[in-house]
């Protein structure tokens, strides 16, 4: 098969399978940009869990075939490669293309581990045999070699072609190599010895792409005649002639149970065809450019395709068939792996799931792999294990419920997702046993834990016992601040800061480590009370305390001198005099020489209080790290806007701290757990960010059940 390279697109989503009587049709799932990767060809591996492409921008990327995200991105290539194949065991990458050299690629370092010379030529074509022990290469030196990857010795040279070799692949059962050429020759090869089986002239002009079929019984060719022929094999008698494509074709594939073939050619066309009938089943639209690689899923009914200088890859899902996945019948060993042994380095062992023994963690074990929320991508489980001989390790997954998902911690960091819902995280790890603790978080602030233990292996690395977050040091204390009621009648009264209030008091009661004598409620207070409040909390916390500070009452912005105010129950309409600062505020927290602040405003124009307004940290960090940071925090029920008097920012803040059963909950989570709602259910929309100048340090405020 020319290049063994045929395109990528990743999706996820739950697919159906249709009836082999139902209509025939394409849907595309999804169409993916990788910007400046113009796709020359691309193909999925063998078990089709990452899929190659090989670009115009002298670059490979490996991609997760399953979660649509870039895995690895090899470069260092001098010349732009026109071939490249996933090794069956998905543990190394062979490239080739106008350099005339053949590259082995380690997939999980990215390094170059190998190359092959000699080459007298551009290499066009590469397929690697299905048990890993023989790498062929061709291309416009129109000889084909073969070698030994285990030794990296060169076995034959195959002399037939008399012009360009443009496409290789090995049979399934790996003893024959099929060779098409611009000289219009098909070639089959035994090879044990490099003797030529069986040729002939297939086409009346350039064979493009060859393709056998899964049982080894038929061997499929197209090219610059606009046809696809079948043949049997060994004999290479005609079986049926596949015509419909209106200009020549480029790239054709077998499903995996050999029902269906796949074209793509210069007429921008994509064919769906009956292989037995050789009637057409389905065709797309023009694509726009020429189709230069086609290739189906080895585990679904789905199939990927590339045109010509796009970046656009695209995924399709068949409408009318279904087909059983194709398991090879040769048990791999690794010839990579077999080589870094020879050289002291240290086999790769597959990693995989290990169910904790904690009896604090509840364990998800009807699946492994997945979770109601979390499902896991990588790493693979094999024999209810996980095992890395590596001093890291890369987790790939999803996280996905109807209602979204809003936060997903791993081991208490913060980790982004995409709007997909995928989810990536490099892991250091100690020797020995590993905790691996991933959290989602819906929109409605239920909670999802899937708990893993990977055990390391590796050497030379400490063995580091694995720490437990522990209570941040000091005082817990709160100052909760409700105005209802106003002394001017110029002023509305409000009816809910003083309920709303209420109810954090009771949850941080009742939830929390706040004792009651560290809680100040002040109701309706003036502007001398706050100040007088403020300036004894300042004489009294010290640096390892921790002060929660909540305002729900009337807030006013004054645009022309860029100042926000919190209204006292003594504030006047037309005097600034009895208003409380922001500006103000900012500078008691300052001087509240505490490890760690929360402001929580509830008011019209809260959002003032954030000199900038990033809504979140870029930094993730774990619990240890975010109590031993001072911070300096805030979260508001608002931008510069007005808000109602019943107020659905307190109405999830308080049920979501109720709900918490996280033995530590940072403000940031809690926050970004409750946000969506708010949005959803009002026109506010919340923020959380840092006070600037006053101390902080990139911590966080750690809420801490009873």
């Amino acid at each position: 098969m020319i290049m063994r390279s045929k395109i990528v697109l990743l999706l996820l989503g739950v697919l159906i399978h249709f009836s082999i009587n139902a209509q025939y049709s394409f849907n595309i799932k999804r169409s993916y940009r990788e910007t400046g990767h113009q796709i020359y060809s691309a193909s999925y591996s063998t078990g089709g869990n990452y899929i190659v492409s090989i670009g115009y921008d002298n670059s490979i990327i490996i991609w997760n075939a399953e979660s649509g995200i870039i895995y690895r991105t090899l470069v260092g290539l001098k010349k732009r490669p026109l071939a490249g194949v996933i090794s069956p065991l998905d543990d190394f990458v062979a490239s080739g293309g106008e350099d005339n050299i053949v590259t082995l690629w380690d997939i999980k370092t990215s390094n170059e581990i190998a190359t092959f010379g000699g080459i007298q030529g551009n290499i066009k074509a590469l397929d690697i045999s299905p048990d890993s022990k023989y790498l062929a290469a061709g291309g416009s030196d129109r000889i084909i070699r073969i070698w030994d990857i285990n030794s990296r010795n060169l076995l034959f040279e195959l002399k037939r072609h008399k012009s360009d070799v443009n496409a290789l692949e090995f049979s399934s059962d790996g003893k024959t190599l099929a060779s098409g050429g611009a000289d219009k020759m098909l070639c089959l090869w035994d090879i044990k010895n490099g003797n030529i089986i069986n040729s002939k002239e297939a086409h009346k002009n350039w064979i493009s792409d060859v393709e056998f079929s899964s049982d080894g019984k038929y061997i499929a060719s197209c090219g610059f005649d606009n046809l696809i022929e079948i043949n049997t094999v060994p004999e290479l008698n005609s079986v049926v002639t596949l015509k419909g494509h209106e200009d020549w074709i480029q790239t054709i594939d077998f499903s995996p149970d050999d029902k269906y073939l796949l074209s793509g050619g210069r007429d921008q066309l994509i064919i769906l065809w009956d292989v037995k009938s050789g009637k057409i089943l389905s065709q797309s639209e023009k694509q726009g450019q020429y189709v230069l690689s086609v290739d189906f899923c080895p585990v679904r009914p789905d199939f990927i395709s590339s045109t010509l200088m796009s970046e656009r890859l695209e995924t399709w899902a068949i409408s009318g068939i279904a087909y059983s996945t194709f398991e090879p019948s040769i048990t791999i060993p690794s010839p990579i792996a077999s080589v870094q042994e020879k050289s002291g380095e240290k086999k790769i062992t597959p990693e995989v799931e290990k169910v904790s023994k904690s009896e604090n963690k509840k364990i998800q074990t009807e699946n492994p792999a997945t979770s109601s929320m979390i499902e896991l991508f990588s790493p693979v489980p094999v024999g209810g294990n996980i095992i890395s001989d590596k001093g890291s390790i890369f987790i790939i997954g999803r996280a996905d419920d109807p209602e979204g998902i809003s936060v997903l911690l791993i081991n208490k960091n913060l980790v982004k997702i995409s709007e997909a819902g995928i989810f990536e995280f490099t892991m250091n790890l100690s020797k020995g046993e590993n905790l691996v603790s991933i959290i989602a978080i819906n929109k409605k602030g239920k909670m999802n834990e899937k708990v893993l233990i990977i055990d390391c292996i590796a050497e030379n690395l400490p063995v580091v016992l694995q720490e437990s977050a522990s209570a941040p040091a000091g005082n817990f204390y709160a100052l909760l601040i409700g105005i209802n009621d106003y002394q001017s009648p110029e002023i509305n009264d409000l009816d809910n800061p003083l309920k709303d209030a209420e109810s954090l008091y009771k949850v941080l009661l009742s939830k929390y480590v706040f004792k009651e004598e560290n809680v100040i409620f002040l109701k309706n207070p003036t502007l001398a009370d706050i100040i007088a409040t403020l300036d004894n909390l300042a004489g009294k916390l010290s640096v390892n305390d921790n002060l929660l500070i909540f305002y729900a009452g009337h807030g006013y912005w004054d645009e022309k001198g860029k100042l926000g105010y919190w209204f006292p129950s003594d504030a006047t309409k037309n005097s600034t005099v009895k208003w409380f600062r922001n500006s103000t505020l900012r500078d008691f927290i300052g001087s509240i020489q505490t490890k760690h602040t929360l402001l929580i405003a509830d008011a019209c124009f809260s959002g003032a209080i954030f000199k900038t307004r990033a809504a979140f940290t870029d930094a993730s960090k774990g619990i240890k790290k975010l109590d031993e940071l001072p911070s300096r925090k805030a979260m508001t029920s608002g931008i510069l806007q007005e808000v109602p008097d019943e107020s659905i920012f307190i109405k999830y803040l308080v049920k979501r701290l109720a709900e918490n059963e996280e033995e530590f909950l940072p403000s940031e989570l809690l926050f970004s757990s409750f946000k969506t709602a708010v949005m959803d259910n009002s026109s506010n929309v919340p923020q959380f960010g840092v006070i600037q100048n006053v101390g902080d340090e990139g911590g966080d405020f750690i809420f801490i059940r009873k």
